[in-house]
């Protein structure tokens, strides 16, 4: 009697042993509905913000952090030496003006940063925002071409007058009338086209941060 009742309750304690792990198969290979159902409808309109620094830990690539206002100014001294010597050097020969040469160059410039430099500082950071506070010229088609142009010819006369300040200046310590102690050449016109630029952006960020807190200012007050 008593071995008979041992062997049931073997078999009971089998039998539920077996429906236990059973359970735990199923649920293992259950699929989150819940999880699937959120992956499937996020969007950029109801995705939780992620940090910059967030992001880079799961970038791939060189591991070396280079700050971002190092590649910032990289970026725009070498687009300008470039244009310095694609078009103040290679169209010198073939354009007697100066003018008409400074002119050129400085529509070339516009198209330059509106395509290639600008472009390249958004593609430089994981989020293609990031570098837009170091853009004068935000907006992307014909508006943002028409506004990067003026605004290179605006810069153009800044590195101009410096030229001929600079020169002016040497020329009339040393008495001299008919030299040119710092003529054009790729680096220092991209470091002053640059040095300009990053001056009136500065400006700009200095000017917008003003307002917003003169803005918050009256919202308290109200």
């Amino acid at each position: 009697m008593d071995t008979e009742r041992w062997k049931q309750s073997r078999l009971s304690t089998t039998k539920k042993k077996g429906k236990e792990q059973q359970e735990k198969e199923v649920n293992h290979y259950k699929l989150n509905t819940k999880a699937v159902d959120d992956l499937i409808s996020a969007s950029k309109e109801n995705a939780e913000p992620v940090t910059e620094a967030e992001l880079r830990k799961y970038s791939s690539g060189n591991r070396l952090y280079i700050p971002t206002i190092s590649k910032v100014i990289f970026t725009k001294f070498w687009f300008a030496g470039a244009c310095c010597y694609f078009f103040l050097w290679g169209l010198g020969l073939y354009i007697p003006s100066v003018l008409d040469l400074v002119f050129i160059t400085a529509i070339a410039m516009g198209f330059v940063t509106d395509i290639l430099t600008n472009n390249v500082l958004r593609y430089i950071e994981v989020v293609s925002t990031a570098n837009n506070k170091w853009m004068m010229v935000k907006s992307k088609g014909m508006l943002g071409l028409f506004l990067n142009v003026i605004y290179s010819i605006f810069l153009m006369a800044c590195v101009w007058l410096t030229y001929y300040g600079i020169n002016k200046a040497v020329n009339g310590i040393l008495n001299q009338t008919d030299q040119v102690p710092l003529g054009v050449e790729p680096v220092m016109f991209g470091v002053f086209y640059m040095g300009y630029d990053m001056l009136f952006i500065g400006l700009k960020m200095l000017l917008a941060r003003i307002l917003d807190d003169a803005k918050m200012k009256v919202q308290g007050e109200v």
